[in-house]
């Protein structure tokens, strides 16, 4: 049995993917700004170990 969708129902279902959309975005921005600065702490971690080797 198949349902049938109202232009407005459309509408709505795509306004909130994309609202999901943008959180996700936003989410894994996020994520690479926190990646990127592990990255610097961790080269500079390497850099005073290799002081000390």
């Amino acid at each position: 049995m198949s349902k049938s969708f109202t232009i407005s129902d459309l509408e709505q279902i795509i306004g909130l993917q994309q609202e999901s959309l943008q959180a996700l975005q936003k989410a894994l921005g996020r994520l690479r700004h926190q990646n990127e600065r592990l990255e610097r702490s961790n080269q500079k971690l390497r850099k005073q170990i290799a002081k000390y080797e």
